[in-house]
C-alpha cells in the first residue's frame, strides 16, 4: 500500500514537472507573439506602401549629374528595401518627397580640403589627423598674421617718410638730380615691399579659407562622435549649432530631403539612406556609423 501511495507521489511530481515546461513554453510564446505584435503596430505605415519621391534641384557644382544623382538615391532606397523584402520608396515624377542636392559652405570646405590631398572621412582617426593640422595651421597663421601686421607698420612709416621727403624738397624750390635718384629708389624699395605684403595678404586669406574649411569638416565628424567643436574667425556664427551633411523635413503636406556635403559616392548613399529612415519615422540615434 506504501509503495503504491509512493508510486503515485512520483507520478504526480512527474505530472507537475511537466505541466511547468508546457506552462514555461507557452509563455515564452506568448511572449515572443507580443512583440511580434508591438513591431508590426508600431512599423511606420509607409512600410506596408512605399513612399514616393522626386529629384528635386541638383546643383551643378557638385560635379554629378542628375542621372548619377538619381542613381545613387535609388541605391539609399534599396538599402531599406534589402531587410524587408519589399520597396519602401518608389521614384515618381509627382512623389510626395522632393529630394535636393545643394551646394554650400559644406560641400565648398570638403571641396577645398580635397584639392589640397587632405584625407576625408568620417571616422575618430580623421578627426583626430584634421584636428591636429587645424592646431597647426592656426598657429601658423597667427605667427604670420603678426610678422604680417609689423611689416605693414614699416611699410607706412616708410610710405609716410617718403612723402614727407618728396614733399620738402618740393618746398626748397626744386630736386636735384641726384636727389631725385635717391628718391626713386627709395620709391621702387617701397613699391617692391608692397608687392610682397600684398602678396603675403593673399596667402594669409587662403590660409584662413583652409583653416575655416577645416573647422568646417571636423565639427561635421565631431556631431557624429560627440567631440569637441572647433571655432575659428566667425566659423560659429556662420554654422551655429548645426552641422549635418543632409536633413529631412516636414512642414505640412510639403516633406523634403537636402543633402549639402559628402565627401564620396559610398558616403553620399549612406547620408540618403540615413535620411530616408527619418522619412519612415525614424529618430536619430548615438551610432555615428548609422
Amino acid at each position: 500500500m506504501r509503495k503504491n501511495h509512493m508510486e503515485r507521489e512520483i507520478k504526480c511530481t512527474r505530472i507537475s514537472g511537466s505541466s511547468g515546461a508546457s506552462r514555461f513554453r507557452f509563455l515564452s510564446l506568448l511572449m515572443i507573439l507580443i512583440v511580434l505584435v508591438i513591431i508590426f503596430f508600431r512599423m511606420p505605415r509607409p512600410c506596408q506602401e512605399p513612399l514616393t519621391y522626386r529629384i528635386g534641384k541638383v546643383d551643378e557644382r557638385f560635379g554629378l549629374s542628375r542621372q548619377a544623382f538619381a542613381d545613387s538615391v535609388r541605391k539609399a532606397a534599396s538599402v531599406w528595401a534589402k531587410p524587408f523584402s519589399r520597396d519602401l520608396f518608389r521614384e515618381d515624377s509627382k512623389g510626395a518627397i522632393e529630394i535636393n542636392l545643394i551646394y554650400d559652405y559644406r560641400q565648398e570646405s570638403t571641396d577645398r580640403l580635397k584639392s589640397l590631398n587632405y584625407k576625408i572621412d568620417n571616422t575618430k582617426n580623421s578627426y583626430d589627423e584634421l584636428k591636429l593640422r587645424f592646431e597647426n595651421l592656426k598657429s601658423e597663421y597667427e605667427q604670420k598674421n603678426s610678422a604680417l601686421a609689423s611689416d605693414f607698420n614699416t611699410y607706412n612709416s616708410r610710405v609716410s617718410s617718403f612723402n614727407a621727403e618728396s614733399e620738402s624738397r618740393h618746398r626748397q624750390g626744386g630736386i636735384t638730380e641726384d636727389v631725385y635718384k635717391q628718391l626713386m629708389m627709395e620709391k621702387a624699395e617701397i613699391n617692391t615691399l608692397r608687392a610682397n605684403l600684398l602678396s603675403r595678404q593673399e596667402e594669409l586669406k587662403n590660409l584662413v579659407d583652409t583653416i575655416n574649411s577645416l573647422a568646417v569638416v571636423i565639427n561635421e565628424v565631431a556631431t557624429h562622435y560627440n567631440l569637441d567643436l572647433v571655432h575659428y574667425q566667425d566659423i560659429g556664427k556662420k554654422l551655429g549649432s548645426e552641422f549635418c551633411e543632409g536633413k529631412y523635413e516636414r512642414k505640412g503636406y510639403t516633406q523634403t530631403i537636402t543633402i549639402y556635403q559628402f565627401a564620396n559616392g559610398y558616403r553620399l548613399v549612406r547620408v540618403l539612406a540615413h535620411e530616408f529612415g527619418h522619412a519612415l519615422g525614424l529618430q536619430h540615434n548615438d551610432d555615428p556609423n548609422a
